[in-house]
């Protein structure tokens, strides 16, 4: 008995060596682009920002290879002097100064359902000068859905495209690894603890 559990023991911690490598990581947000409604919020509580009048609704969020942009419009843009993000300073894509509109683009990084701190600089002339900070809370709880829906109209149709998201291609599910891989590390182990056996001391 005493033999056995060394054996039971080596022979699971080699199963559980095995699964851990080649277990796949999920990505958070499948590859593609979406459009993603969203709210300013206060730093420091839940109220709406004053700033949620300066940015128009849905944003864009793009996924490529797992990198998270987001693609705002600003309104009002000649009273922001800036915008940064918690990755740096925003790109800014367009600019209409006409009708003071300003295309924004920022790279996030980890969840989206977390909200993401925007700092910004307002000039209000003659009344108002101040860098304020606002929590952009974003709500990702259909972007599955999208993504799913937006796959299943891309095979069926190339000219239809989901209301809610368009799938710029098929979605990293993260599922890729080949079962023949799991079931060579089963007889991997198998064939370790067999040869373990055969090695054991032989009792007098």
């Amino acid at each position: 008995m005493k033999k056995r559990f060394p054996l039971f023991m080596a022979l699971t911690a080699m199963i559980l060596i095995s699964f851990l490598v080649v277990s796949p990581v999920s990505a958070q947000v499948a590859d593609g682009t979406y459009k993603v409604n969203y709210e300013m919020k206060e730093a420091d509580s839940e109220n709406t920002s004053i700033a949620d009048g300066y940015f128009t609704k849905p944003a864009t969020l793009i996924v490529e290879n797992g990198v998270q942009h987001i693609q705002l419009t600003v309104t009002g843009s000649n009273y922001i002097e800036s915008l940064t993000a918690p990755s740096g300073p925003v790109n800014v894509i367009s600019e209409d100064t006409a009708n003071r509109t300003r295309v924004v683009k920022f790279r996030v990084d980890g969840d989206l359902s977390q909200a993401v701190n925007m700092e910004m600089h307002i000039i209000v002339p003659d009344m108002y000068d101040m860098t304020h900070t606002a929590r952009a809370v974003f709500d990702v709880s259909g972007l599955d859905q999208a993504a799913a829906a937006g796959e299943n109209e891309s095979n069926a149709s190339d000219s239809e495209t989901e209301a809610g998201a368009e799938t710029v291609e098929n979605p990293k599910t993260g599922d890729d690894s080949s079962i023949a891989l799991y079931a060579l590390l089963m007889v991997g182990s198998a064939v370790a603890l067999f040869a373990i056996w055969k090695l054991r001391p032989v009792r007098n």
